[in-house]
């Protein structure tokens, strides 16, 4: 029996998606697609299946589902399970089509293509129309800070500004450290503090060089996840850009915009407390609450490999600015490197990273400081520049030698060692 043909089985026998995936070990995208093939009526071919199309069966319609109000002609199974918006998906990746020929192709209205391309713009899937049809933009995405200032802080009371900062966790990764995670947000907890600022490569993606080194493949899989997995503490907010690496190598090859991708993913978990900066780099105003004078902090997960000493990659960083594109406070990851100073009168931290030092970072030379930190800061109310900043690192560090850390499957394991 194929694999689909376990899956229909299952299915018909009332079993849920996560039970069918525990059962099988097969992908939750697929079961999601051949139960909502099924529920649809689509020909087999459709789902990918090498066999001749059937005959088109009655389309479903709907007026309501789950107490909400929505377009006739969706079926249920779609809003629920998004079944017609991966097909959808998978239709327009290959070159632009009309509504009336995906309609035909998917054997649905062209209301229920609409109601899914929507679906899919919602959750971050750069969808747009052309003279040819409804295709993918092609276009790079743009760094955040050409779109200004996403979001604004006010100081606190004694014109202080107190908030956590961190990046690389990498989740998908069998390197990842959930447990340093955790622990910054412990710390993060204790201090008070409400906000944390992410610097990119939350997720692991993937590509040539990192298949082996994953637990989590795909992109909806690794963002859900992350969504699973992320620390949750009651009052604190992250605040993520998304890197153009990593979790970036999706939105250059699937046209997502993966930062809202991500938010959306969350929100599917009924999480509020992560919120997308944008991509790359992100201005954020720090406005003081008495006079209103501001200064501005910016968020980056930077490019490039790391350098000789750890101060220089942020030193060129901010020499290549203008002077009146400098912000007063820049935090940056990517490096996977912890360090903090102050170059052309910009307070620098780099956020460390919670991913243990890869075979991709040990064939390059590359230390990995596990960790992150928080940042206390102090604006002058005349003026808002940021007169004093006090920063405290978080170190950690690798979790021993390991079992199979070169191995092209399993997990990684802790040796037994020696008091």
């Amino acid at each position: 029996m194929s694999v689909r043909d376990q899956i229909e089985s299952l299915i018909e026998a009332g079993k849920s998606n996560a039970e069918i995936v525990a059962e099988l070990g097969t992908g939750e995208r697929y079961v999601r697609r051949v139960r909502a093939g099924l529920q649809a009526g689509l020909p087999p071919s459709v789902e990918g299946a090498p066999v001749a199309p059937k005959a088109p069966k009655p389309r479903i319609s709907v007026t309501a589902t789950m107490g909400a109000t929505v377009r006739p002609g969706i079926p249920a199974h779609v809003l629920a399970m998004g079944g017609l918006a991966d097909l959808v998906l998978a239709a327009i990746k290959g070159k632009p089509a009309t509504l009336e020929a995906l309609a035909e192709k998917l054997n649905a209205s062209a209301d229920n293509i609409g109601a899914a391309l929507e679906g899919l713009r919602g959750k971050g899937v750069r969808v747009h129309e052309t003279a040819a049809g409804w295709g993918l933009d092609p276009r790079p995405m743009q760094p955040a800070w050409l779109n200004g200032a996403a979001q604004t802080f006010v100081s606190n009371d004694d014109n202080t500004f107190s908030f956590g900062a961190c990046g690389d966790q990498h989740y998908g990764s069998k390197y990842c450290r959930p447990e340093v995670v955790e622990a910054l947000y412990d710390v993060y907890q204790e201090q008070g503090i409400k906000t944390v600022f992410n610097t990119g490569n939350w997720i692991d993606g993937e590509a040539r060089f990192n298949t082996y080194d994953l637990d989590v493949h795909g992109m909806d899989a690794q963002c859900r996840y992350l969504a699973r997995h992320f620390p949750r503490r009651e009052g604190i907010t992250t605040y993520a850009v998304a890197g153009d690496d990593h979790e970036g190598w999706y939105s250059q090859r699937e046209g997502v915009d993966i930062g809202r991708y991500a938010e959306r993913a969350f929100q599917d978990e009924g999480r509020s407390d992560w919120v997308n900066l944008g991509y790359m780099e992100a201005p954020v105003r720090l406005v003081n609450a008495h006079t209103g004078k501001e200064s501005i902090l910016s968020v980056v997960h930077p490019g490039g490999g790391s350098s000789y000493a750890l101060s220089y990659t942020m030193q060129k960083l901010i020499e290549s600015l203008d002077g009146g594109e400098k912000p007063a406070v820049l935090l940056a990851g990517h490096y996977h490197k912890l360090w903090s100073g102050n170059v052309r009168n910009v307070w620098v931290m780099q956020t460390g990273t919670a991913q243990d030092q890869t075979p991709f970072m040990r064939k390059k030379k590359l230390e990995a400081h596990v960790g992150g930190g928080w940042l206390r800061l102090v604006q002058d109310p005349a003026t808002g520049a940021i007169v004093r900043c006090q920063v405290e690192l978080l170190r950690y560090f690798n979790r021993g030698y390991y079992q199979n850390r070169w191995s092209h499957s399993g997990p990684v394991n802790l040796l037994n060692r020696a008091p």
